[in-house]
């Protein structure tokens, strides 16, 4: 039997209760291991294999997924008080919020519906898929990554069924949306599609970069797809075609990727981290569309990127491995 979301209120003055792990982030928010951002206590407990959407805004609120937990906690923002936990009935990899409603998914490939004022859970979609992986909203759609079945899942919002099951590349990592057309990024085999969102249609444009990369994030700015990842520093991307218009070293290679005020603003790590596959940080970077970069924040110690969000004037970063969610002035 499924269990009934609960909902647990916290104090604004600790941390979301997910172990011991969270209460160490919290004694060390004001240490400042990004001195330029301010810090929020969140929750920790990303685990193995991590989840790389854990932060999705609402105007003044957050919604962070706590993975080993198996909650979705609700902040208010900016200063992260009114805080409130649901319980949903496995661990969460990933939140979204649009359509009226927030929508979080977890590792056995359920999607959840849940009311965007109170957190109860509206609707538990099965979408039967072999690897779901993050959630995406554009096309007046919920969109998942069926990431074994080289496929993304389209979700009515007004039936809460998949509608589409459309085949891409081996391993979707990211999606951008602009007017009835959507672009899926593979990881595995670093190839760009674009989807009709009339015919449910995906045309292959070719491939972003050869082996030993991964191209896992990707941003819509100035006329443009941005596209990062491992191995991959920052290429600009022509939407139509799927060329190459340039490469912009950032000095690290990026771990996600968001564009706010004419701008994209990028957490990279080092060839050594890249190496890996760890999403930790050394820096966040902030590069034009003229391919200007300039380094915004460092990291001094651990800090891991699962969250990137923007919203009233900040770039938001989340941290589950520390429960620790930054805020950045753009």
């Amino acid at each position: 039997m499924k269990l009934t979301a609960i909902l647990v209120v916290v104090s604004a003055a600790v941390a979301f209760p997910v172990g011991a792990a969270s209460s160490r982030a919290a004694a060390g928010v004001g240490e400042g291991r990004v001195p330029a951002a301010h810090a929020l206590p969140a929750c920790a407990g990303a685990g193995p294999y991590w989840p790389t959407m854990t932060l999705a805004l609402n105007g003044k609120t957050a919604w962070v997924a706590c993975k080993e937990a198996s909650r979705l906690l609700r902040m208010s923002l900016p200063r992260g008080l009114g805080r409130m936990a649901v319980r949903l009935d496995g661990p969460v990899i990933a939140v979204a919020v649009g359509l009226g409603s927030v929508w979080a998914l977890d590792t056995s490939s359920v999607l959840y519906r849940l009311d965007v004022r109170n957190g109860h859970v509206l609707r538990r979609i099965q979408l039967e898929a072999i690897a779901a992986y993050n959630i995406w909203i554009g096309g007046g759609a919920v969109w998942v990554a069926d990431d074994q079945a080289a496929r993304v899942l389209r979700v009515s919002p007004s039936t809460n069924r998949v509608v589409a099951r459309i085949a891409v590349g081996d391993g979707p990592a990211d999606m951008v949306f602009a007017g009835k057309q959507a672009w899926v990024v593979t990881h595995r085999d670093n190839t760009l599609f674009r989807i009709d969102m009339t015919k449910n249609a995906a045309t292959r444009l070719g491939v972003v970069r050869g082996a030993d990369v991964a191209a896992e994030r990707m941003a819509m700015l100035g006329g443009s797809l941005w596209i990062t990842g491992r191995g991959v520093s920052l290429l600009e991307v022509d939407p139509a075609s799927g060329a190459i218009r340039r490469s912009v070293d950032v000095d690290g290679t990026g771990i996600d990727v968001v564009a706010t005020d004419g701008a994209l603003w990028i957490p990279v790590r080092t060839a050594a981290v890249d190496h890996t596959g760890f999403p930790t940080m050394t820096a966040v970077r902030r590069v034009t569309t003229a391919g200007a970069v300039t380094t915004v924040a460092t990291a001094r110690g651990r800090v891991d990127v699962h969250g990137l969000a923007v919203g009233l004037g900040f770039v938001w970063l989340a941290d589950n491995t520390s429960g620790v969610l930054y805020r950045l002035p753009t």
